[in-house]
């Protein structure tokens, strides 16, 4: 409560200081101004001149003495009752402010129009600077908001790539985890954010160059890679298929420390090494981030690897690891259009285990780290993407489960209750059951390049949960072993299938195991061959690899680094409008008030300089939408003042009313659309 409270002040205070910027170019300019107001709704505490201090509202007072509303009033009139021209409130609500001007309330664009002190009878390049005060105050604040925050240090994503999608632009163009990007073009990549702007901000059919800086073992190297990013299905944007890297450190986060242990108890790590150690070396060789933990590990080959870790005392401590096997991926498109991304070898998949419990799930006293899932409602071996889109579909319901127990090897029935959050979250963390002989749901296909090519087990009636028994007579404990055996398969002549043949025991009562010709090409056996090993503990368990963008305590420095970052966001905030506008950026991408605010308690969670930080960025924001020529915005007035300038009259009372009222509409329209957006993002729709 106490971050959605900061950040709704701080949205308010950014519309105050644009409304402010309004108000002292009035003033300047000799622009009756009838009000300036901090909040929206009734009046709190208000002063004008000749009543004073008073609760509630000053003008309610003031109206009573001249009899009628003080902007109604002539200067003399106001002068000769001792009254000041503008009453100055705190009021009710706490959504920003306003200023009112003779001659701009609402729906009456010209009103007062042959009044010199009204806004319309301003000069019109005195009206201008009254008009883009608002916008230069935001964007003013926002130079000293990043100052702050430059000040302090921020720290943010690195720009180094940790996965990379295979079939992405990235891995096609030759980047590699790892690798730091410096530049996009001539633009200079200070966080993983603005490398992902970045692609999505790119044009289509124009060069997309990264220059990146990449370790080999003889040295440091910068490279030039070209690609296309490409519209990522799942968000909307484009993309070129990439995540950032973690650091070498176990988090310590509190929510995540018992998945943490799971994890390194999975690897068989000592008890002594806990969240918040280091990994220092692997087989000698420094490790910096998890990207080179990783490129340790694959080079390998499988083969143990000799670890080093410091502790969070300080002490250090040596332990073997062995690297964990990757399978192969197999990508398409699920029922509802969203990303589907399958792991497993030739089609056959492994059934989903239990392997942590969130410690606010409804299902704590239910299921068990281990828990095997042989079926979901009427749904037979499911695979995790499988579980999920089931639970999704079904969010609001109670649903019927089967799981196997590692703990007693024994079938149980249960049924699992679902968070109302919108996508049904069950609470719990899984993992593919590799360890296991168990077949889940088979994959039939899979995508490349746009292409679908159906997958060797498609060919077979294979029935989920079936038990792996034999590969060419060699016994198959699981996964793994299903695995190296595929490995030895020697690569058949072209145009032919290698000898493939598998037995699998049937899960219905009764039924004698089935021997099943697995067609396996050439090129899915050399596919399976390459696959390389990974590092055992995932990615996601260690701390985020930072950059802190800093000033390192220079003031000049720091203020220079603000006018580069409110330049760079203004230019971002235009080019998402473009995009937008060209088809390239969805429009579901947008967000509204409510969004802003989740973020924004978020950002308010991590401490004050991020919360300085991100409503600089929203200062700019707020700059450009009134940038915008949007009649009811300050470019739209601004419009208006421009064209009165070259014919020498303003627009026509009717057309403005008109545009007053469809840029209301317009508003309105934004308003709901993303406010729709807001509410699906929140609720899991």
């Amino acid at each position: 409560m106490g971050s959605f409270l900061l950040i709704l002040l701080g949205f308010a205070l950014l519309i105050v200081v644009h409304e402010l910027g309004h108000f002292i170019a009035a003033k300047w300019a000799g622009v009756r101004a009838d009000g300036f107001a901090i909040g929206m709704g009734p009046p709190l505490i208000s002063y004008r001149k000749g009543i004073g201090w008073c609760f509630g509202s000053a003008d309610a007072r003031a109206t009573e003495r001249l009899g009628k509303r003080p902007i109604e009033c002539s200067d003399a009139e106001l002068a000769e009752a001792g009254f000041g021209e503008t009453e100055y409130s705190l009021r009710a609500l706490p959504l920003g402010g306003y200023v009112r001007m003779l001659g701009q309330e609402d729906g009456q664009p010209v009103e007062a129009s042959g009044n010199p002190r009204s806004f319309a009878g301003c000069p019109i390049p005195k009206r201008i600077v009254i008009i883009l005060a608002g916008i230069a105050a935001n964007l003013v604040l926002a130079i000293v908001l990043f100052l702050g925050a430059f000040m302090h240090g921020v720290n943010f994503e690195a720009p180094i790539i940790g996965a990379i999608d295979p079939e992405g632009a990235g891995s096609k163009a030759g980047l590699r985890a790892g690798d730091r990007v410096l530049r996009n073009g001539d633009e200079r990549i200070d966080t993983f954010n603005d490398l992902v702007i970045a692609a999505a901000m790119s044009r289509p059919g124009e060069p997309f160059l990264l220059t990146v800086e990449r370790s080999t073992s003889a040295a440091n190297e910068t490279i030039t890679l070209s690609m296309e990013p490409t519209v990522d299905a799942t968000i909307g944007l484009r993309s070129i298929g990439i995540a950032p890297t973690s650091s070498a450190t176990l988090t310590a986060m509190k929510e995540s420390i018992e998945l943490v242990n799971f994890a390194l108890a999975s690897a068989d790590l000592p008890p002594t090494i806990v969240p918040g150690s280091r990994l220092e070396s692997l087989n000698g060789a420094s490790v910096a981030n998890y990207a080179d933990a990783q490129r340790i590990t694959l080079g390998n080959k499988g083969e143990t690897l000799a670890s080093v870790w410091t502790l969070p005392d300080g002490a250090r401590v040596e332990s073997p690891l062995l690297p964990r096997a990757m399978f192969s991926r197999f990508q398409g498109t699920q029922a509802d259009g969203t990303l589907r991304i399958d792991e497993g070898l030739a089609g056959l998949a492994p059934l989903s285990s239990v392997e942590a419990i969130d410690p606010s799930s409804l299902n704590i006293d239910s299921l068990r780290p281990g828990d095997v899932f042989l079926s979901v409602g009427d749904l037979a071996g499911p695979k995790a993407g499988d579980l999920i889109a089931y639970v999704r579909a079904h969010a609001r319901q109670e649903i019927p489960v089967r799981v196997l127990r590692r703990t007693n090897g024994q079938t149980e029935e249960l049924a699992l209750t679902l968070k109302t959050d919108g996508d049904g979250r069950v609470g719990v963390y899984l993992r593919a059951a590799w360890d296991l002989p168990y077949l889940a749901r088979s994959i039939l296909n899979s995508t490349t390049d746009g292409e679908e090519t159906p997958t060797p087990a498609a060919a077979l009636a294979i029935v989920p949960e079936g038990k792996l028994v034999a590969l060419n007579g060699v016994p198959i404990a699981n996964f793994y072993a299903l695995r190296s055996a595929l490995r030895a398969i020697a690569l058949p002549q072209e145009g032919e299938t290698a000898r493939a043949q598998l037995t699998i025991q049937d899960p219905r009562k009764g039924a004698p195991p089935a021997v099943v010709e697995l067609p396996l090409s050439s090129e899915e056996l050399v596919a399976i061959q390459s696959l390389a090993w990974r590092f055992p503990i995932d990615a996601n368990y260690f701390d985020p690899e930072y950059v802190t963008l800093s000033a390192g305590g220079d003031p000049l420095r720091a203020v220079v680094m603000g006018f580069e970052r409110t330049y760079a966001v203004g230019r971002s905030v235009f080019a998402t409008i473009d995009r937008v506008a060209r088809g390239t950026v969805s429009a579901t991408q947008l967000q509204g008030p409510v969004g802003i605010l989740h973020v924004g308690t978020r950002v308010a969670d991590e401490g004050l300089p991020y919360l300085v930080f991100f409503l600089a960025l929203l200062s700019v924001n707020l700059a450009v939408v009134n940038a915008l020529p949007i009649p009811i915005a300050d470019g739209g007035l601004l419009l208006f003042a421009l064209y009165e300038w070259v014919r020498g009259k303003p627009p026509s009372v009717r057309f403005q009313s008109m545009a007053v009222l469809g840029g209301i509409l317009f508003v309105a329209a934004l308003f709901l659309f993303t406010f729709a957006n807001d509410m699906r993002r929140l609720l899991g729709l």
